[in-house]
């Protein structure tokens, strides 16, 4: 089972940054979550909001402030707001990309396309089926995932995750059986759990036979539980 950090270790670190997601690391995740935004100058960075409020000491949109002006802000214990290259240079595991902004739609399937080794170790996820769409176009060969919060009846699931051309469903986890996992896999669909918070909605999560669970806890979890 994939044991995703959510924003890093959320649980612990400041949100989206590279702090965060080596702490994820020596936590045990397998994959590293995070969002990507574009800035008003046109570069890749890693923010979950639309402004820059809730997670710096800074305001504003960030499509409206240049990676100077991000630089410039303390996104939580003195870090600073990443870019995806920047990410991408120091965390060796897995990603899963959500796509926050469809602006990022190109330079994300740029930076795929130019390294394959990346690619391969990218999960391109968005509640939004026409930026699944766009990646696709974009990337023909990328692997993406749908986004569901509280999960649908499991036929809208398989649907709409077939009408966005992906092949990950990434439900809620309080929505999620194992027969409706079951079915996802007989649609030739992979599933990823979330939120896991702790080791016992792990051991949930385990029995329900997914591939992977998302948490901003990973300091929680321990192997003992997927077993």
């Amino acid at each position: 089972m994939i044991i995703t950090g959510h924003r890093g270790a959320l649980g612990t670190e400041p949100e989206n940054t590279l702090r965060s997601f080596r702490r994820a690391v020596a936590d045990g995740c397998d994959e590293i979550e995070l969002d990507l935004r574009v800035t008003a100058d046109g570069e890749l960075v890693i923010m979950h909001d639309a402004t820059v409020d809730r997670t710096t000491s800074g305001s504003g949109e960030v499509a409206s402030l240049t990676l100077a002006e991000l630089r410039a802000l303390d996104a939580g214990l003195g870090e600073q707001i990443p870019t995806w290259s920047e990410v991408v240079a120091a965390i060796d595991v897995r990603f899963q990309a959500e796509v926050k902004a469809e602006a990022a739609v190109p330079l994300l399937a740029q930076s795929l396309k130019a390294d394959p080794s990346l690619a391969a170790r990218t999960l391109v996820t968005s509640f939004h089926p026409e930026i699944l769409l766009a990646v696709r176009e974009a990337f023909p060969d990328v692997t993406t995932g749908h986004i569901f919060g509280r999960t649908p009846e499991i036929p809208d699931v398989i649907a709409r995750t077939r009408a966005a051309q992906a092949s990950w469903s990434l439900c809620g986890i309080a929505g999620l059986t194992a027969e409706g996992v079951a079915d996802l896999h007989a649609a030739g669909l992979s599933v990823t759990a979330w939120p896991v918070p702790d080791a016992d909605t792990l051991t949930q999560a385990a029995a329900l036979d997914v591939e992977g669970i998302t948490t901003d806890n990973p300091h929680l979890l321990t192997p003992s539980h997927i077993r």
